[in-house]
């Protein structure tokens, strides 16, 4: 009998009770009935992926993302839930995610994750500070939070993660401290640690355009990240990404598939997926989707993914080359702290790793910002991982000069 690959399959829920100021991400407000009828959708875009891949695929991970997966009604939840089981084969699922925001869960929520299954949420907290939230656009305050935290502890859940967000505009030093000493008494299992990025077309990008983000410095920014390793890392949390820590087994694993290239499905408006060596992403408009759904309803007996390619249903496809393969390899598995290991580059490429990365590796291990270690591991130093984006972007500059 031949063996299952694994496949990360995430579910992408497009709407928000309201846009934060700072999000680029594809979500909006909507009605019950515009929910009910993506549902539907979704559960018809999922049971056609399961009837073309269940032959070949087993489900290793699954994560609800968005928007806000708890906008929507509980009934809606479970039956994407019931979908999902009824279409792939789930019996090695090890971790099952879903985000939620304060002021939005329900005990019927709750009651229809332990239906689903769900056994780790993300808590989009950003901030234990109402000021600082309120200048997001967040809808909740950390009161709200400590009442959703306590709320889905109490339901048994134990694989818990909190959102937090430096360099918010207004904030400084001490008010960022007093988010994570607050957060760390609680004692979640994972802690989520990002610098705000401004994008372009959001609010605060428009802000940033006419001088009127007040956002902390440079140095300040740098100041919260040091101090976050410190602190985190003294309270028994382990950094295992740039911006990721958890208690002892208690990484996404999820998240953990995307940066060492494992195969992973999307489905719902706007979401990627990289499958049998291409990568393609899902229409966005809702026209657009409901089009793509019935072409892979009316091609469900033909392979999609294959050694010729992705049928014409897909959007933005593209095959994934070598070289490509190669450098996101690097790109990303530089962002785990164990790094990547050169064993596994040699056998996946069937090169060695000095032989394409030479240069640029010695370059950076002469700058003490790349350490090779004893077991075969290839990974950022202390301080590479403080300037990582720079060395990061090398490694895709020299395999393209």
């Amino acid at each position: 009998m031949k063996n299952k690959r694994n496949l990360s399959l995430y579910i992408h829920v497009p709407f928000c009770v309201q846009k934060c100021r700072y999000c680029d991400f594809y979500s909006a407000a909507a009605g019950e009935e515009e929910k009910r009828a993506y549902t539907a959708l979704l559960c018809r875009e999922i049971k056609s992926w399961g009837e073309r891949l269940r032959k070949d695929y087993k489900l290793y991970t699954v994560f609800l993302g968005g928007g806000t997966p708890s906008c929507l009604a509980p009934e809606c939840l479970v039956r994407i839930g019931q979908t999902i089981r009824e279409s792939f084969e789930c019996s090695d699922l090890i971790e099952y995610t879903t985000e939620a925001n304060p002021g939005t869960v329900t005990k019927e929520h709750l009651t229809a994750w332990q239906q689903m299954g769900i056994n780790r949420v993300s808590l989009g907290l950003q901030s234990a500070v109402n000021e600082e939230l309120s200048m997001l656009g967040r809808i909740h305050t950390y009161e709200q939070f400590l009442e959703t935290y306590h709320q889905v502890r109490e339901s048994g859940i134990d694989n818990i993660n909190v959102d937090v967000m430096a360099a918010i505009p207004g904030q400084t030093m001490e008010s960022y401290q007093k988010t994570l000493r607050r957060i760390v008494k609680l004692q979640p299992e994972h802690i989520s640690s990002y610098s705000l990025i401004v994008e372009p077309g959001t609010v605060f990008g428009d802000w940033e355009e006419n001088g009127t983000l007040n956002r902390p410095n440079e140095e300040t920014d740098r100041a919260m990240y040091q101090w976050t390793k410190r602190f985190l890392d003294g309270n028994g949390y382990h950094r295992y990404e740039v911006s990721n820590y958890a208690h002892k087994d208690m990484e996404c694993v999820h998240n953990c598939v995307y940066w060492t290239g494992g195969e992973y499905l999307g489905v719902g408006v706007n979401a990627s997926s990289y499958l049998g060596g291409y990568r393609f992403q899902v229409p966005l408009q809702a026209k657009q989707y409901e089009a793509y759904i019935k072409k892979l309803e009316e091609s469900v007996s033909i392979d999609v993914v294959n050694k010729d390619g992705i049928l014409e249903c897909m959007q933005d496809v593209e095959k994934v080359e070598r070289t490509a393969q190669m450098e996101e390899f690097m790109f990303l598995g530089l962002r785990m702290i164990q790094g990547i290991s050169k064993q596994e580059f040699s056998s996946r490429f069937g090169v060695d790793i000095m032989s394409v990365y030479g240069p640029v590796i010695q370059r950076y291990e002469q700058a003490h910002l790349l350490e090779q270690t004893r077991d075969g591991y290839l990974c950022l130093t202390e301080h590479g991982i403080d300037v990582s984006n720079q060395i990061l972007a090398d490694f895709l500059i020299d395999t393209e000069s």
